[in-house]
This record gives C-alpha cells, sequence and structure tokens, in this order.
C-alpha cells in the first residue's frame, strides 16, 4: 500500500512539472466531451409498429386462418415491442447511473485533494462523448479545480470562462466558479481582470460571502495593500471563521504576511501561528508565493502527536 501511495505521488510530481501535452488539455477535453446525437430508437419502434399494422392489413380477415395468423402477429408484436421499450428503459437508467456514480467519484476525489486520482479520473470521463449535459457541466468545473491544483491557473480560467459564459450553471454555482476564477487571476497577476472580477461578484449572490472576503485579503496582501487587507480581515472574521472551516488558515496566512510586511512581527508571528495550526505550513507556502515569503522567519505550530 506504502509503495502505491508512492508511485502516485511520483506520477503526480511529473503532472504538474512536464505532464503529456494532451493530458488534461482543455481545448480537446471540452471538445471530446460534447454530447453526440444519438439513435432514437423509440422513433424505431414506432415505424416497426406501422409495418406490423401495414402487414395486418394486407393480410386481411378474409379467413379463419388469416385472422389467426393477423392475431399471432398482433401479440408478437406488442410482446416484443414491451420487451424492447423494458430492455431500453434499463439500459438507459443503468448508463445513467453509471455516468452519474463516475462524475461523483470525481467529486469525492477532488474533496478529498486526491489530486492525482482526481486527474486521471477527470482526463478520462471527458476524453470521450458525455452521455448527460449536466454531468459534463460538473465534470468541467472539477477539471477547473485540478488545473487550478496544478498551477495551470491560466487553462483554468479558461474553463471557468467558457462555463460561465454559457450560463449553464445555476447562480450560486456561478459565484462559486467566479470566486475560484478571480483566486486564478490573482495568482496570474491579472490584476486588472481580478479586480474587475472582484467587482462583478460584490453584486452578486455571493456578495459578503467569506469566499469574496478572502479574494479581497488576497488582492490587497499582492498589491501591498496590508492595512486594506488587516482591516478587512477584522470585520468579517466571524464570517470567514462560520464559512471557511479548516481553510481558514488561509485567511489567517494571508493577514500574517500582511503584518509582516508592516513590521509588525508578534502579531504576524501570532496569526502564523494560527494558520499553521489549521493546515501545514507547505501547503500554505504552495497556495501563495506571498506567503512563502514567511518561510524561515516565523515557526509553524508544532504538529500534533500520532496515536499511539
Amino acid at each position: 500500500m506504502r509503495c502505491q501511495s508512492l508511485g502516485k505521488a511520483l506520477q503526480f510530481a511529473a503532472m504538474e512539472q512536464i505532464g503529456p501535452a494532451d493530458f488534461l488539455e482543455p481545448e480537446r477535453l471540452v471538445e471530446s466531451s460534447r454530447p453526440v446525437p444519438r439513435a432514437n430508437v423509440t422513433w424505431w419502434m414506432a415505424g416497426g409498429f406501422l409495418l406490423v399494422m401495414l402487414l395486418s392489413t394486407l393480410i386481411g380477415n378474409q379467413s379463419v386462418a388469416s385472422r389467426a395468423v393477423v392475431s399471432f402477429v398482433w401479440g408478437v408484436a406488442i410482446l416484443g415491442l414491451m420487451g424492447a421499450m423494458s430492455a431500453l428503459s434499463l439500459y438507459s437508467v443503468k448508463r445513467y447511473r453509471a455516468d452519474q456514480r463516475r462524475v461523483e467519484q470525481v467529486g469525492e476525489l477532488v474533496q478529498l485533494r486526491r489530486w492525482a486520482d482526481a486527474a486521471l479520473a477527470v482526463n478520462q470521463y471527458l476524453s470521450r462523448p458525455a452521455r448527460n449535459h449536466a454531468f459534463r457541466v460538473q465534470a468541467l468545473v472539477y477539471l477547473s479545480y485540478v488545473l487550478a491544483r496544478l498551477h495551470r491557473f491560466e487553462e483554468s480560467i479558461k474553463v471557468q470562462n467558457q462555463l460561465i459564459d454559457e450560463g449553464i450553471l445555476d447562480e450560486p454555482s456561478t459565484a462559486t466558479l467566479k470566486i475560484s476564477r478571480a483566486m486564478s487571476m490573482l495568482r496570474e497577476d491579472h490584476l486588472f481582470d481580478a479586480d474587475r472580477a472582484i467587482s462583478e461578484l460584490r453584486r452578486s449572490v455571493a456578495s459578503g460571502s467569506a469566499g469574496v472576503a478572502l479574494v479581497e485579503i488576497y488582492r490587497d496582501v499582492k498589491t501591498g495593500h496590508p492595512q486594506e487587507a488587516i482591516e478587512l480581515f477584522e470585520q468579517k472574521r466571524d464570517v470567514l471563521r462560520d464559512q471557511l472551516g479548516h481553510r481558514m488558515a488561509d485567511a489567517y496566512a494571508l493577514v500574517a504576511r500582511a503584518y509582516d510586511l508592516q513590521n509588525r512581527e508578534a502579531e504576524a508571528r501570532a496569526m502564523f501561528r494560527s494558520a499553521t495550526l489549521l493546515a501545514p505550513a507547505a501547503e500554505l507556502f504552495r497556495r501563495y508565493p506571498e506567503v512563502d515569503k514567511l518561510k524561515g522567519k516565523y515557526e509553524p505550530a508544532a504538529a500534533p502527536p500520532e496515536a499511539a
């Protein structure tokens, strides 16, 4: 088991650095996953039923034998039609549930932060036409999260822009996607676009949410406005704590950097310790290059002892 975990870790590291050119390639996956028109079997069944009616009419009721043939043909046709409809329904439900389960599994892998497995699963799912448009859209959302995790922010933004422009998602889901897009824009130093995206979020259903507050704090730290970041953090502290859960570590880490920019080392040390109580320091350094500047300057909180 340990060898398998190591193998996946090495595989993931390779994907981050030099992965295959077409692996998780957004344009390819967006096109290859488009549902294709499928033959409508119902029309074929209707045509067969009409053919049986035509044959019955041609045979007619001229004799007892012909009436017996017509009755037999009708009986076989009805039984065949019922059997075909039942088989088709079972097949469609089975395929629908299989697709649903595959997309749910990708979502579970993303939630569990098993990024290597999530990347492989979403690439496999989107590499062939989806049977259901809604499942494809959800898989594309997960693709944008995986790309961001791989630091392929430009590609993540492309996928998010397409989903937002198509207007497929409901309003809360669109707002969540816009928050993720704004974070990616900041990571890629698209500061003007990020500021415009934040302004849009303030006018959306996400206005006042912890996600928008976190993006604003990050923007202020990134653009050299530490005091604004600290003031916003203090103003939204309760909202951040209630909505972010363990991701409150991100807010603590960014504010630690804000205090550090002001040379307020005592406050920066306290905030950095609070952040590393909730998340490993290495993970915070990976998420935010600005926080990486605190490495070696402040001690992270000690990890709890392992259970015997």
